[in-house]
C-alpha cells in the first residue's frame, strides 16, 4: 500500500504508516459518525477521507486518482489477509454437524467475496449478509433479521458470534443466542450489553455446542 501512494502522489513526502495511521483512523471516526445516516459504503467512506485528509495536507488530487488509491489499498487488504488458525477446522466441523453458518459483514461485497474466495469458505456459507447489499450496517436489526429470515429459522434458534458489545447488540435484540469472541482478552466494554458467553477462540464454540 505504501509503494502505491508513493506511487500515486511522489510529492508525498514524511513518515507513510503516520500517513495511513491517520487515514485509518479517520475513516473509522467517519464510520462512526455516518452509520446512523444515509448509507454510503465502506469504500465510499473510505474515498471521503482520503480526500479530506488530502485537503488538509493541501495536496490536490482528482477523484478518479483517489479511487484508484483506495482500490489498491482494499486489494492489497484482500491479497494479505489471513484467516486465524482455528477459523476453517471449526466452520468444517459444523458443517459436519449439520449446522448451518451464516455471515454477517460491514464489508462491501466485493471485499468479502474477495476474502471469501482467496481463503476457499464459499462452500461453508448458507446465508451471506452484507452491509452493501442491505444498505445498513451492525448493530442495525435489518441485518440480523434479514440471516435469520434467510435461514429460516427462528430468532431464538440462532447463535451470533461477535467481537465486541456493539457487535452483538442487533442481534441480542431480536433475541439471538450472543457470543463474543475475545481473542486478546482485552475489556472492550463498548456499550452496556452482556453476551451470553464470552470465548478466547473459535474452538470454544465447539464446547459450547456440546
Amino acid at each position: 500500500m505504501q509503494n502505491s501512494l508513493r506511487m500515486y502522489l511522489p510529492e508525498l513526502h514524511g513518515d507513510l504508516n503516520e500517513f495511513v495511521y491517520r487515514w485509518g483512523y479517520k475513516t473509522y471516526r467517519m464510520f462512526l459518525e455516518l452509520r446512523e445516516n444515509d448509507f454510503l459504503t465502506i469504500k465510499n467512506i473510505h474515498f471521503l477521507s482520503l480526500k479530506n485528509i488530502f485537503k488538509k495536507e493541501g495536496i490536490k488530487v482528482t477523484d478518479k486518482l483517489a479511487l484508484n488509491i483506495v482500490d489498491d489499498v482494499w486489494r492489497d487488504f484482500v491479497d494479505n489477509n489471513e484467516l486465524y488458525p482455528d477459523t476453517a477446522p471449526v466452520l468444517k466441523r459444523l458443517k459436519q454437524l449439520n449446522y448451518k453458518l451464516g455471515l454477517i459483514t460491514d464489508c462491501d461485497l466485493e471485499v468479502a467475496n474477495g476474502i471469501i474466495q482467496k481463503h476457499g469458505l464459499a462452500d461453508f456459507f448458507d446465508v451471506k449478509i452484507i452491509s452493501s447489499i442491505i444498505k445498513a450496517y451492525k448493530p442495525n436489526l435489518l441485518l440480523f433479521k434479514e440471516a435469520v429470515k434467510s435461514a429460516r429459522c427462528n430468532s431464538n434458534e440462532g447463535i451470533y458470534v461477535g467481537d465486541s458489545e456493539l457487535d452483538i447488540k442487533g442481534a441480542k435484540e431480536i433475541g439471538m443466542i450472543t457470543v463474543i469472541i475475545n481473542r486478546d482478552e482485552i475489556q472492550n466494554q463498548e456499550i452496556e450489553i452482556t453476551p451470553d458467553f464470552r470465548i478466547k477462540n473459535l474452538s470454544e464454540l465447539l464446547n459450547l455446542l456440546d
